[in-house]
């Protein structure tokens, strides 16, 4: 008789686990590439920053980034399932600066195609991103549709 409960007990807990699997865990990240060196110009940090989009490079898009900005990552199963969607940047062409060189935070528009994004149709957008200077170089401060 001991047996139902701790069975029942066993198979409760792995549900539960399961639950927090697919609510918490974002997909998997994308293939990685090198990092811009600390001395890398605005400019190069945010085509790193972008291609790491494409790519779904969640650590490099973490590391390019303050605060962090994942967006662009593989959503995790709930997200997906409740309707908010999967945003994944297939690509990204003529970063063009809205900054002067001396500005503390230079910001960039971009075109670029999306889909999975919670509202928008799939295809072509201009977007931007605006970085601020750290003591490890620039980093992505901010993004949206520009």
């Amino acid at each position: 008789m001991r047996r139902i409960p701790l069975v029942l007990a066993t198979a409760l807990a792995a549900v539960a686990l399961a639950g927090v699997v697919v609510v918490t865990v974002p997909g998997r990240s994308g293939p990685s590439a090198p990092l811009p060196s600390s001395d890398a110009s605005a400019a190069t940090v945010a085509r790193a920053f972008l291609d790491a989009a494409v790519r779904r490079d969640c650590h490099g898009m973490r590391a390019l980034s303050a605060p962090d900005d994942t967006a662009w990552c593989p959503a995790s199963l709930w997200t997906q399932w409740t309707g908010e969607g999967d945003p994944t940047m297939s690509s990204w062409t003529t970063l063009r600066s809205l900054s002067a060189r001396s500005a503390p935070e230079q910001c960039f528009d971009y075109g670029m195609r999306q889909s999975g994004a919670t509202g928008m149709t799939p295809g072509p957008y201009t977007w931007g991103l605006c970085l601020r200077h750290h003591v490890d170089g620039w980093r992505v401060s901010s993004e949206g549709v520009g």
